[in-house]
């Protein structure tokens, strides 16, 4: 009997909480309902981005800007060889079908086709410059082509906004964004055909293949840089996120219009000193007896060239210029490429034990055919 009764009692109680919850489900359901809170809520606005007359808003509003008024004239470079297929951007520069890109995106020869927002249509190369890993092509549209403007980059900041406009990894025409990380970066450029690419912008804005040869802007829509190529990553083998680099455009400006003109380079405008090294180490300083176990070895100097003519001899190791250590061959490069020609530097060298030094006036490095 008493069990019975605390069964009730138990079954009593549970249907009073059921009660309880059903009643207060149908309550609140009731006031959702009467509120809208059960709705799914669109936007007045009908619009996407930034609260409108925000800091952000005009931000925002400058990145479409620039971007939507550069997309027309950055092209995507399709270039089929034996080889098999790559893939690059380029930048129109005049409304005649000249187009900016970068060597290493057409080096290997083939058919080039070049995508624009009207159409496909067959390249010519007018002409190349692998020392600057620049290259210039022709495109004939019959009609006259929406241009890049190029920015002074020489008044760029770090911290500058800056858009990258390209076609990375076959997708389809995109931009990325980011800022100016540093200036007057000097590039080793392992796989392309550049050794050095001097002076470089570096920019946070992600540069992946196929951007190579498109453009790097800055909010007004005017090509700051050529996006070249990404750090790659030592430990990994991987390109470093958001470490970037692009050519300057005055100085693919420079190239271009000599490349227009005369279908190649006559004037490099960068230094020369006229010689031909080889990086010392200690393990050939010891193996050929030399005095000093680092340096650039001259092995050969440029008749007339610069160094001759200032004094300097086969058999001497530059080891410092003005107040920069030369460990070898590389770093003589780079110094050089930091210089202009006509410049006067003090070029110290170790001639069979003794240490001398030499001014020697800068020449222009000639221009490859």
């Amino acid at each position: 009997m008493s069990i019975k009764v605390k069964i009730l009692a138990l079954l009593g109680a549970v249907i009073l909480i059921f009660s309880a919850c059903s009643s207060s489900a149908t309550a609140a359901q009731k006031s959702a309902t009467a509120t809208g809170a059960t709705q799914i809520v669109t936007s007045s606005s009908g619009t996407t981005g930034a609260p409108t007359g925000s800091s952000a808003a005009t931000l925002e509003n400058s990145v479409v800007g620039a971007i939507q008024g550069v997309e027309p004239a950055v092209v995507e470079i399709t270039v089929v060889s034996q080889s098999g297929e790559d893939l690059g951007s380029g930048s129109i520069i005049t409304s005649s079908g000249y187009i900016l890109t970068n060597d290493h995106v057409i080096m290997n020869g083939g058919q080039i086709t070049v995508t624009t927002t009207t159409g496909n249509f067959p390249a010519t190369v007018v002409g190349q410059d692998a020392a600057d890993d620049l290259a210039v092509l022709k495109i004939n549209t019959g009609t006259s082509l929406p241009v890049i403007k190029f920015a002074d980059s020489g008044k760029a900041m770090v911290g500058e906004f800056v858009v990258a406009v390209g076609n990375p990894l076959g997708v389809g025409e995109s931009a990325t964004f980011g800022i100016i990380s540093a200036l007057n970066r000097t590039v080793s450029e392992s796989s392309g055909p550049a050794n050095v690419i001097p002076n470089a912008i570096q920019t946070s804005a992600p540069i992946n293949p196929g951007n190579s040869g498109g453009a790097l802007i800055d909010l007004s829509g005017n090509l700051v840089g050529i996006p070249t190529l990404g750090m790659i990553d030592q430990q990994y083998g991987t390109t470093a996120p958001g470490i970037g680099f692009a050519i300057p455009s005055d100085r693919a400006q420079f190239i271009a219009n000599q490349i227009i003109q005369y279908g190649k380079v006559v004037n490099t405008g960068r230094s020369y000193l006229g010689v031909d090294v080889v990086s010392v180490t200690a393990a050939i300083a010891q193996y050929n007896n030399l005095p000093i176990s680092s340096g650039a070895y001259i092995q050969q100097l440029v008749a007339g060239g610069p160094a001759a003519a200032a004094g300097l001899q086969v058999g001497d190791i530059i080891y410092k210029i003005n107040n920069t250590t030369i460990s070898d061959a590389t770093s003589l490069g780079t110094y050089l490429v930091s210089k202009n020609p006509g410049d006067k530097v003090t070029v110290y060298v170790n001639r069979g034990g003794k240490n001398i030094s030499v001014t020697v006036t800068l020449g222009t490095l000639p221009a490859t055919a």
